[in-house]
């Protein structure tokens, strides 16, 4: 304990390092922060994807904060304590189905050309990877497949209604030829299910058996003041 309270004292001091979620002096996430995520209790998320959802977390803070430094911001250090996260989401969801599988392979969103050559990093991928080397860690076999690709330009969902976004990722997305274990679809954010549903669809038209998806956040509630739900 002393050790770390050193080291984050030093990052503090000389690099200015604070915790990406709640901002105290710190060098990476803060021992409170990262309980405060991990500690979590999937639940069933009230979206229409075609297939069941389970969700970590509510998309409020410091769900809300932790998912957008780490997407948005590039704070890494949160990969480990939301890929617990959304592990734990992964097993809820296999749980709930009444028959675990012999072995799962997490199927990541795929993110965007462009804001992967903007972030720097998949961070999709990277929550994928951090989940499945979880999960595995239980002892039910899993890994990570990155088989889902864009077929054509979407535009951003975040200003779009429901029926909006259906209509903007309808046949957008399509997957390598799949079989074998079943997949669980995997993403940070979902708001009402329609890139979940399309990743769905593509998956199964490539011969995929879906188990569900899992997501960090869902968004379970009117936004205060009426702004459009963020893309997911």
């Amino acid at each position: 304990m002393w050790v770390r309270a050193g080291v984050d004292a030093a990052a503090s001091w000389f690099l200015g390092a604070s915790c990406p979620t709640c901002g105290a002096p710190t060098a990476g996430v803060c021992p409170a922060c990262h309980a405060t995520l991990t500690g979590v209790a999937p639940f069933a998320a009230p979206v229409d994807a075609g297939v069941a959802v389970w969700a970590s977390a509510d998309y409020t803070d410091p769900w809300r904060t932790a998912a957008i430094g780490f997407k948005e911001r590039g704070a890494r250090s949160l990969a480990d304590p939301l890929g617990w996260a959304l592990a734990r989401a992964v097993a809820a969801l296999l749980l709930a189905g009444g028959r675990l599988p012999d072995g799962v392979d997490l199927v990541p969103m795929p993110s965007r050309a462009a804001a992967v050559r903007e972030r720097g990093l998949d961070t999709t991928a990277l929550l994928a990877r951090h989940a499945a080397a979880v999960v595995a860690g239980t002892g039910l076999d899993a890994g990570v497949d990155a088989c889902l690709r864009h077929r054509r330009r979407v535009a951003d969902q975040a200003g779009l209604d429901v029926v909006g976004r259906r209509r903007n990722v309808a046949g957008a997305f399509v997957a390598r030829p799949r079989r074998g274990r079943p997949v669980v679809v995997v993403d940070d954010l979902a708001t009402t299910g329609a890139s979940l549903a399309e990743a769905t669809r593509a998956l199964r038209a490539a011969g995929a058996s879906v188990c569900g998806a899992a997501v960090l956040c869902a968004v379970t509630r009117e936004r205060p003041g009426g702004g459009a739900p963020p893309s997911g």
